[in-house]
Parts: structure tokens; sequence; C-alpha cells
């Protein structure tokens, strides 16, 4: 969609000193719109977010009554479901639960990317702001919004890309997987945009579904809150949707829209326009008037039309007649005019027998190209271009293809509000090349002409794609099963022209079993997460053929690469993120270790320290059934001793006698997990340092700092959570070198212990 060719008449009519019709509907209107504003149980935050929604409420009533609230503690699924039905615009602020996430993976997102809303979950048959149920995919998709509705969330975690408050910003791609998910089941229950903002509630995201004419795509672009660094993405959840992104920076991922771009701001609330067809209320010089009776007399002079004697002529109702001069008053008090009729008829007439009449030329509200590009070469891809012009009132009006010499290639003509022409050129009868269109009208009253024009390009040349690493020696294995780790494969793909990449993953038997698409550009990614409609795709060796659809339909020649699914073994836990055994008291003496296989195995499962060196092996290329298998591990050695501290993974590696996975999860032995804010601090900045103890502790630990060139210092840190302790320090003025962090205790059998670790100091 191009930009809209939208010009507002207000200042025009005002110039002219006659009416003002407005472009939004009256404030407070017996009807409207239906409005939906959902507040779910959100703990602490409830009472702010419920002050937040009041104000989207009061921004709302300025446009439609027809605005439905509610708000937690009773914000139930039943009222929820009843007060989205039909309506137009739907808010939510509340908790989001979107994936991925750190939390458990439920392919069917039974609680994932919905809304979070009030359950009484303790039976005591009570509703509170504290108690709440995720109501996920399979419920959203029974909502029943109104036809081209939009959904506007406001503060939630995951939905425009983020992650919750305190947890790692999300890399750019589980914050583009982030946003396709949330949006998909509300699209596919009927909504046709998804805009998400977890930093505001601007009114603007209200007025302006009201009160302007611009395509979805440029409502977001053109709220106050852009950022102004916009990605777009081809949905995988919705095939033939959009979305895009506007991070803040790095990481920052708080706003975001997923839909149908080309949706318009009044095809969500059904605003009309503003119509330039209308009378105005006093007579303008010049201007156009019409005999309010007929018999209305035409004199042959001023002065006789002044004493109203011996008319020349007479006109009907139905006269145009144009208005040239003013010149002095009647005996009645009007004023006396000059005119002239389109039939020949010239004198004066006085105002008592006109009334002003429609002198406002036709303008252009909505300009609709598609894409504004096309490709008539005859293969039944976009060999036509079709363009609509909506005008603010019934013209006569014709529209023009025509070339750079100026000779006219196709045209069409007719009489209405909606200019349509639909040009299908014969195959590879026109040269590729860009072609102007022009438009031109006149309303009923001969108001005009209005003057409008753009272009379209011809482009019947199909891109050239690569992919990188086509040719590689190895066939690369990527394992999609769910647990979140390689569950997708990337491939970077180049194509000549911008467009969209089209993938298709085809099985030992030629068939193709799914497919998925990107955007098509110089350098681009696109992934296949080895997902159909039925579950993941069986295990096997895949082609993978990929291809560039430039913006005018033309498809290049496909590209190929194989690649290997392999996804039975998954899920890989630990039951704790630190341990200590070092100190052999009976407190936190081993771990528990886990993992699951979809099919029947061979594993090598061993310890490994850091430097990927084995320590301890839990089986050894061992025949294992499908299912979920565990192993136990005390911190020694196969030799019997304990390991030294530090981080270590549970390794494992699978095969099928074809196709080999592995996979890892980590841990620390030592009797503290530490985290630092900053792994290459400064003097003088203040740094956190967070420890995860292995063992329940007796009183609070301390930090102890140790700087080149000066004492010793230390801070008690404080608890933040079960087993979890911080503190913030300023680093002392000192000498570079190492900085020393060491974390002591005691546990709550009385034994001392302590975790540190070594940072480079600048």
């Amino acid at each position: 969609m191009r930009k809209l060719a939208f010009t507002l008449v207000a200042a025009l009519v005002a110039a002219l000193g006659t009416f003002s019709p407005s472009l939004a509907p009256a404030a407070n209107a017996a009807v409207g719109p239906k409005v939906a504003i959902i507040v779910g149980a959100t703990h602490g935050s409830t009472a702010s977010y419920r002050a937040s929604a009041n104000e989207v409420y009061a921004e709302a009533l300025r446009y439609t009554t027809n605005v439905v609230r509610v708000y937690s503690p009773n914000a139930t699924w039943s009222k929820v479901k009843s007060a989205v039905n039909g309506a137009s615009i739907i808010v939510y602020l509340g908790h989001g639960n979107g994936w991925p996430s750190p939390y458990t993976y439920d392919p069917n997102y039974t609680t994932k990317d919905g809304f979070g809303l009030n359950y009484d979950n303790n039976g005591d048959g009570k509703l509170s702001d504290y108690e709440n149920r995720y109501y996920g995919e399979p419920s959203i998709r029974t909502l029943t919004p109104a036809p081209n509705a939009v959904v506007l969330f406001f503060h939630l975690c995951y939905a425009s890309g983020n992650s919750e408050p305190g947890h790692a910003a999300p890399l750019p791609s589980v914050a583009r997987q982030r946003v396709d998910n949330y949006a998909a089941a509300f699209i596919k229950a009927g909504a046709r945009a998804v805009v998400a903002n977890g930093h505001s509630h601007d009114p603007y995201y209200i007025r302006a579904l009201f009160t302007t004419h611009q395509t979805i795509e440029q409502y977001w672009r053109n709220a106050p809150d852009a950022n102004d660094n916009v990605g777009s993405y081809a949905s995988t959840r919705n095939p033939g949707y959009t979305y895009q992104l506007d991070p803040e920076g790095a990481g920052r991922y708080y706003r975001s829209i997923a839909g149908k771009m080309s949706l318009t701001t009044q095809q969500v609330t059904g605003g009309a326009y503003a119509s330039t067809s209308g009378d105005p209320a006093t007579f303008v010089v010049p201007g156009n008037a019409s005999p309010t009776t007929d018999g209305a007399g035409v004199y042959a002079t001023p002065e006789t039309a002044q004493q109203g004697t011996d008319p020349v002529a007479t006109l009907g109702t139905s006269a145009k007649v144009r208005i040239d001069a003013q010149w002095g008053t009647a005996w009645d008090g009007s004023p006396v005019f000059q005119v002239h009729t389109d039939d020949g008829v010239e004198g004066w007439m006085t105002g008592s027998s006109l009334r002003p009449r429609d002198l406002m030329a036709p303008r252009v509200w909505e300009t609709d190209e598609g894409i504004g590009v096309f490709s008539p070469n005859g293969d039944e891809a976009q060999d036509t271009w079709d363009l609509k012009v909506t005008l603010s009132e019934s013209s006569d009006w014709t529209l023009r293809i025509v070339d750079g010499d100026g000779e006219t290639l196709a045209s069409a003509a007719g009489t209405g509000d909606v200019a349509a022409l639909t040009w299908a050129p014969a195959a590879d009868a026109v040269a590729d090349g860009t072609y102007a269109w022009q438009l031109e009208a006149q309303d009923a009253w001969g108001n005009g002409p209005l003057t409008s024009a753009g272009d379209v390009d011809v482009d019947t040349h199909a891109p050239e794609v690569a992919v990188a690493d086509a040719d590689a020696p190895t066939v690369p294995t990527f394992a999609p099963n769910g647990d979140g780790y390689r569950d997708t494969i990337a491939f970077a793909v180049a194509s000549s022209e911008p467009g969209t990449i089209h993938g298709a993953a085809i099985d030992a038997e030629a068939q193709a079993v799914d497919w998925f698409t990107g955007t098509a550009g110089s350098a681009a990614t696109v992934s296949w997460d080895g997902r159909t409609a039925d579950g993941f795709v069986p295990d096997g060796r895949y082609t993978v053929s990929i291809r560039a659809k430039d913006r005018a339909g033309n498809m290049s020649v496909a590209q190929t690469r194989e690649v290997d699914v392999y996804g039975s073994l998954g899920f890989l836990t630990a039951s704790k993120a630190v341990f200590f055994p070092q100190d052999n008291d009976a407190m936190s003496r081993s771990i528990g270790l886990g993992l699951r296989l979809a099919s029947p195995a061979t594993v090598t499962w061993r310890i490994v320290d850091g430097t990927g060196a084995t320590v301890r092996m839990l089986r050894d290329g061992e025949a294992l059934e499908a299912g979920t298998h565990t192993a136990g591990w005390d911190g020694r050695t196969d030799a019997g001793s304990f390991v030294p501290r530090g981080s270590y993974r549970s390794y494992v590696s699978a095969t099928n006698g074809t196709q080999v996975a592995t996979q890892a999860v980590a841990f620390v032995v030592d009797a503290f997990k530490l985290g630092v804010s900053d792994a290459t601090p400064v003097r003088g900045q203040r740094i956190t340092v967070t420890a995860t103890s292995a063992e329940s502790l007796g009183a609070l630990p301390r930090l102890s700092v140790f700087q080149p060139g000066i004492s010793g210092w230390s801070a008690t840190m404080t608890r933040v959570s079960s087993g979890v302790y911080r503190v913030t320090v300023t680093l002392r003025s000192s000498s570079p070198g190492t900085v020393r962090l060491k974390v002591t205790g005691v546990d709550s059998g009385a034994k001392t212990q302590w975790s540190d670790v070594h940072l480079p100091l600048n």
C-alpha cells in the first residue's frame, strides 16, 4: 500500500466560511464501534493497571459510548469472552505468558499467548488480584471479535518480544518468535491486527483509530513513541500476514505489530470520510446556486433585478446557476448577483430566488495501488494490476495508464465515489519499467477538475537467490522436539531483489511436507522449525528447497540444501543450578540429571568439565528405549575423588545408527554459583554480585572484595529469593590488575563455606 492521498477539507471549508464537517463520530454518540477494555489479575500492579485502563476508557468515550470494561477481580474468562464478542477494539492490560519463555513448553500453547484472568485457584470462593489463570491459544481461538478488529496489548511481558523484568534480554530470533506466537490465536479468531506496547498506553492508539484515515502500518509507525528501528518479517504462524518489531535499542523489544498491514483505520472503526458534496450555508462569490422555485426571474440589468421588474428569462429548480459577481441589494433586502448558466443564460438574479450550492471540488481520500508493481508475463502470478481511488463524493472520473511518451496504454471511466481500473496487458506486451497513472474527476456541479497521479512498475524478470553453505561437505542436523534447543535450523539467503523467501521441506519420497517463508533481501535469514499441523516431522533426511519471490510475483530458480532431522534426544534437565559435595556433609551431596528420548537410541552420557574433558561416565554406548531416563551424580570422578570446584555439564550423545544428536545442560559444583553484572569492571564502577547457595545458610553471606594495592573490604548480601543473595558495591580506587570477589557463608550445619571469582580490573 502506498502512502494515502488523504487531504482534510476542514481548512478549505473554513476559508469559505461555510460548513465544517467532522471526520470523527460525534462525541458520546448513541452508538458506535464496540471497545472492550480488560484488566487481568496482575498482583500488586493491578491497581496501576486499572488506572491506566481508565485513561484508555476516557479516550474511547470521546468517540463511542459502546465501551465495555472488565477489570480484575471480576475479569473471569466468561465475562471477558462476552465483552470481546463483537468488539472492534480489544484492549488488554495484565500478565503476559508467551513462548519462548523460561517455563515449561506446551506444544498446544494451552497457557501461552493469551490472557491472564481471575480464577479461584485456592477454592475459597473469592476472586482477587492475586489469583489468576492463563487462557492461552486454544481459548483465544474461540473468541468472536468484530470483523477487522484490532487488539491492543499494553504493559505485557512477551507480547512485544520483551522478557520479564529482571530476566535476560531476548535474542532477536526469540523476540520475533514471541511476537508471531502471541498474535497467532487472536488473528485466527478474526482480529486483523495485534499491537503490543510494553511501555505505553498512549491515548494516540485509541484516538487515531477513530480520527485518522491511514493503513494500520502507518498508524503504528506514526505513533508518538515510535523508535524508527523497524524490522519486518513474514509470519510463520499465520502465513500471508506480517509482523514488525521496533526495538528501543539492543534487546529492548517493547513495540510490535502483527497482522494485515493493508488494513485501514476506517475499516476498524467504520469512520466515514467528510464529504465535499455539501452546500454552503451562505453565498460565495464566485460560486454556485440553484433557483428556490420554478420560474425564478433572470433580469437584464442589476437595476431591474433590484426592482424585481421585467425579467428576461425564468429558470427552474434544476438549473445550475453560476454566480459571477455581486452588485447592490434588491428591494427585498437580498443581494443582487450577476449570473450565467451552462445553457447560455446570462443576467442578474436576486439572492432571495436562489440557494447556495456545492462549490467544493472532489478530493482523493485514499489511493490503493496494491504494492505498486506487477509482472504481466503470462505466468498467472500477478499478471494484472488493480488501482482503486476513493473520492470524497460521487464524480465523473477517468483513469489512464500512460507511458513515458504520454501514450495511453489503458483507461477506464465512470461515475461514483470510487474510481477503479484493472491493467491487464498481454504477456510481454509492455517493457519493464515505470509507468504513470493519471486521474481526472469532476463532481455533478462541475467542481474541479481534480487531478491526481502516481506510478506503477512492470517487472517480468525473476530474482536470483543464493543459499550460504549450499555445497557444504557435511549435512547439518537439528532437533525439532519442542525443548527449545536447536528446535529450528536457519538458512542465510541472499536475493538480488526485495520480496519474500519461500522454503519447502521435501522428504525422501519427494513429497513436500512443510513450508516456511521469510523476507528477501541482500542478506536475510529464514528458519524451518520442523513442525507441521500434525506435529513434528519424522526423523530423517530432508531436502530444503529455497526460492526468492520478488514484489512483482516473479519466482527464482530453486536452491536446495540437505538437512537431517533427528529429534529423539531432548529435554535435558539438572535438578539444581549448583551443588556442593566437596565439603562432604549431608547437605547438597548430589544432583539429579535427566533426558528424554522420543525413539530408541544408543546413548553416551558423561559429565565434562569446562575444557570438555570427561570426568565421569554415566552411560557408555548404552541402548536405551524411548522415554525419560535419569541419573544421579555425586560430584566424584570415575576414580572416586571429588572433582575440583567449577562449572560442569551433563553431556549426552544419542544415535540411531545413522544420525547423531548431542545436547548438554550446565551446572556449578561449588558452595555458591556466582554472577557478576560486568565481567570486565573498572575502578570506581558499581557492580552487582549475585550468589546462589548450594546449601541452606544460617545467616546472610558476605561479599569480600580484594583489589590490587589496597586492603580487602566486605559487604553483607541481601536475600532476594530462596537460596539467592545479592549485593551492589562500588569498586574503590586502586591499582589495575585482578580483582577477587569472594562470597563467604555459614551453612545451617554451622560449617563455613566460600566461592570466589577473579576478574580483570581496569
